[in-house]
């Protein structure tokens, strides 16, 4: 069981108890700031804590300022109790058991409590309370988030009165209103509940029949479309349809209801209202019996008027023609009545339809119908209504109208309500925001996690060999040293490797790109791959004749050609074969699309294996970091991720080919260098470097004190003189005197108001042909100029050997004084 700091708690014997006893002391007082854990919930600003569950009463072990702000207690005041000394008598016990019961069994829960602060004040806590667990599915610790709801709360209540207050107003104007109210089952199947006698000709309820009770039969088809609408889009059923009146006769009702939802969202009934608009009906009617003539005027002139039928028949969207005056010449029963709802008048014939409107959306309204008169025809999304009763958005469609001679006489305007797809798309567009957030922090506990258990294993060889080799040498048996130096050596190596594949996976390595000849690498390597792969796996090198050269780091190259290597063996257990392939990919738009890449040139490595596949689900996970499908404790789940990120700074891509059963295809992308490439040969003739023999002067700066101290003793075994610097304000004032320094050699990120490569740059005001090299713990390459460095500087990564620092810092300084022989 793992303990925040990477302890593991034993077996519960006497003396595991004792040993348990000792880490909970020494977890309370020890500095947890190298804890990335323990670091992440102190730098948040949402109030947590921690909780030991191994401990009698479950004791708080961990806090951060923020809960110390919200409940006024200070760090010591809260550590060590439980959590229930925020509680008191106004904290719902039942609260409470849930909470123990959520703890009891392990489980997470979110619930908001009653809880006080220091000074006595009541507030509303929301409480997040989940069980960690380490690798082996062991409980390590409680974690729970705080959050302040009490303005939250009692702005629910405020509501929560207002909207009863408005419940009891609503209720009563229904009573006093004259409509028809009427509740519908979910799918319109049966009529629950239909009040007023006056107007229908029954008003019996719980009927099946109700469609043929009350709606003629002429009016029934329509009637049914819009209620299938309403169904299929759960939202507002709204129709003028026929009826039967209470004295036999056929009248007009428009009728209006809505859907009511239960607290999942699932309709449950509908609840609407009816008007009688009889004598409206009738005086349209005989208003378009007046403007027949011109109706078929129009239909007779232009094919567009196909659409019109639905102008003259019941239609649910609002549709209506004007002319070059832009007074209404028709209109449909929809437009007038969505007229109305939304302004509050309604329109007649041979109105001026713009004027109709308020005086901020008057000239916007002439504006469109001015462009269709002019013969354009186009949709547009604009909103409109009266501010006071309804104001929705609208996608409306003009086309203009045409005699037979081709002439403009008026034009179409057809509109249709996209409020409720636009308020969907918006709740869709924050639902899958929060998702992607969720995705988020799910990927970063898979990555603090993984990071966490690795590095803890190297960590305990580093620390538990060092821990034996000052044991052994203190008895003075030196036999054993160099086996634990060893170990501790490669510990740190594996280290400094995985925290390469962390960064090549974030794009933030260190590079050193050159002009690369692959098919000569992948060469160099066959026999290497070979031996790595064993004898029951065949290798097979495919290099393309004419390859271009490709700018890329070659030992980043070869690592991730020897990690798909690999990755291929492991996939074929019985044996197979390894083909790996070098050609020249010329990318257009088509396929660069599909591969997610620039267009142009690029040089592609492939390595193909025979082995067990990948389903599409595998592929689509195997590069997040620390996703493995290799059993605990052969592989890091770091592999193709690094190589994913590596393929990426260098500005191409990495794609994978795989059917399960017929084996799979990783391909790197990289792009053509236009170049030549360096002579192998030459490159690997480099003359010796003597020690100094002229008294140059090295400045270190670096804000590590173990750092410093051994590049200080790498210059002195070369016969250099040394001076340090702990922070960039120190190593500025050395280069800003009249020290002769010959190198300056520092970090990039620095305390002291200048990180290192502005300390560099200020220093070569007075300094210009100063010599640096820079030395990081990652690649701050916005620090270094996206990687693009003046002449006479270089960089190199830490953790470095001491050879290769002491190697580096020589080549510099002789290649100054080449440079200075020449100039």
């Amino acid at each position: 069981m793992l303990l925040p700091g990477g302890r593991k708690r034993g077996d519960g014997t006497l003396t595991d108890r004792r040993e348990h006893n000792r880490i909970d002391a020494e977890i309370h007082r020890t500095d947890t700031s190298n804890d990335p854990f323990a670091a992440a919930v102190r730098a948040t600003r949402m109030p947590m804590i921690i909780t030991d569950p191994y401990q009698p009463d479950n004791p708080i072990i961990f806090v951060n300022a923020a809960f110390s702000r919200l409940t006024g207690y200070s760090h010591d005041e809260i550590i060590g109790r439980n959590c229930r000394f925020l509680q008191g008598p106004e904290t719902n016990r039942d609260d409470v058991a849930k909470i123990r019961d959520a703890i009891a069994r392990r489980v997470t829960i979110e619930i908001d409590v009653r809880n006080h602060k220091k000074n006595g004040e009541l507030f509303w806590n929301r409480v997040l309370i989940s069980p960690v667990f380490d690798i082996d599915g062991n409980l390590t610790y409680f974690f729970a988030s705080q959050f302040d709801v009490t303005i939250q709360r009692e702005h629910l209540h405020t509501l929560s009165t207002a909207l009863k207050d408005r419940e009891h107003m609503l209720d009563a104007l229904l009573r006093s209103s004259a409509e028809v109210r009427y509740r519908m089952s979910a799918d319109w199947a049966r009529m629950l509940q239909l009040s007023d006698g006056k107007f229908l000709a029954d008003t019996t309820s719980e009927t099946s029949e109700w469609v043929e009770r009350y709606i003629p039969a002429e009016t029934r088809q329509g009637l049914q479309a819009e209620i299938d609408r309403a169904l299929h889009t759960q939202t507002t059923f709204h129709l003028e349809h026929q009826v039967y009146r209470a004295d036999g006769s056929i009248g007009w009702m428009s009728s209006r209801a809505v859907p009511v939802l239960n607290d999942l969202g699932v309709v449950v009934e509908w609840y609407g209202a009816g008007s009688d608009i009889t004598e409206r009906k009738q005086a349209e009617a005989a208003s378009l019996n007046r403007s027949i003539s011109l109706e078929h005027q129009i239909a007779d002139r232009t094919a567009e008027l196909r659409l019109y039928g639905d102008i003259i028949q019941s239609s649910a969207a609002p549709i209506c023609a004007f002319d070059n005056e832009y007074r209404l010449i028709a209109f449909n029963r929809a437009h007038s009545d969505e007229f109305y709802r939304i302004f509050g008048c309604r329109v007649q014939l041979g109105e001026v339809f713009p004027d109709l409107f308020p005086p901020d959306q008057a000239p916007i309204m002439r504006g469109f119908m001015a462009r269709a008169l002019e013969g354009e025809a186009y949709t547009v999304t604009e909103e409109f209504g009266d501010p006071n009763l309804i104001k929705p958005y609208w996608e409306v469609s003009y086309s203009p109208l045409r005699d037979e001679g081709g002439r403009i006489i008026g034009a179409f305007h057809y509109a249709k309500d996209i409020s409720d797809r636009l308020r969907a798309e918006k709740e869709l567009a924050q639902t899958q925001e929060a998702l992607r957030q969720a995705q988020k922090m799910e990927a970063v506990g898979q990555l603090t996690g993984g990071l966490a258990h690795d590095f803890n294993n190297l960590l305990a060889g580093i620390s538990g060999s060092l821990e034996l080799m000052q044991t052994r040498m203190q008895q003075g048996r030196f036999k054993d040293v160099e086996r634990y130096m060893a170990a501790a050596q490669g510990a740190s190596k594996r280290a400094a490797a995985l925290t390469h594949r962390l960064l090549a996976f974030s794009r933030r390595q260190t590079l050193d790109p050159k002009p690369t000849n692959v098919n000569r690498l992948v060469a160099g390597m066959q026999e290497m791959v070979q031996r790595t792969v064993g004898p029951a796996i065949s290798i097979e090198v495919v290099g393309a004749t004419g390859i271009w050269p490709t700018l890329v780091d070659p030992s980043q190259l070869e690592n991730a050609l020897l990690n798909l290597c690999i990755n291929a063996r492991d996939a074929m257990a019985d044996g197979g074969r390894i083909t790996v392939e070098t050609a020249n990919k010329w990318m257009d738009e088509r396929s660069a699309r599909q591969h997610d890449m620039p267009e142009g040139q690029y040089l592609a490595l492939s390595v193909t294996d025979t082995g067990t596949g990948m389903p599409p689900e595998v592929i689509a996970r195997v590069f997040e970091p620390f996703y493995t499908t290799k059993p605990i404790g052969e592989g890091t789940g770091l592999g193709l991720s690094m190589i994913y990120g590596f393929a990426q700074q260098s500005g191409g891509q990495v794609r994978i080919y795989s059917e399960v059963g017929q084996g799979t295809t990783v391909t790197i992308y990289l792009p053509r260098h236009h170049g030549e490439v360096e002579d192998e040969e030459a490159s690997k003739t480099k003359a010796a470097l003597p020690r100094s023999e002229q008294n140059e002067t090295v400045l270190v700066v670096d804000d590590e004190p173990t750092v410093r101290m051994l590049i200080t003793d790498i210059l002195e075994d070369l016969g250099y003189t040394a001076i340090e610097a702990g922070d960039s304000a120190a190593g500025l004032k050395v280069l800003q005197s009249d020290v002769r320094i010959d190198l300056l050699v520092t970090d990039v990120g620095l305390p002291g108001g200048m990180n290192g490569r502005q300390m560099a740059d200020a220093a070569r005001i007075a300094r210009p042909h100063l010599k640096v090299l820079f030395i990081t713990g990652y690649a701050e390459n916005a620090l270094l100029g996206n990687g693009r460095l003046d002449p006479g500087m270089a960089v190199l990564t830490k953790p470095f050997a001491m050879n290769d620092m002491a190697a580096r810092i020589r080549s510099i300084i002789e290649s100054g004084k080449q440079q200075a022989r020449w100039s």
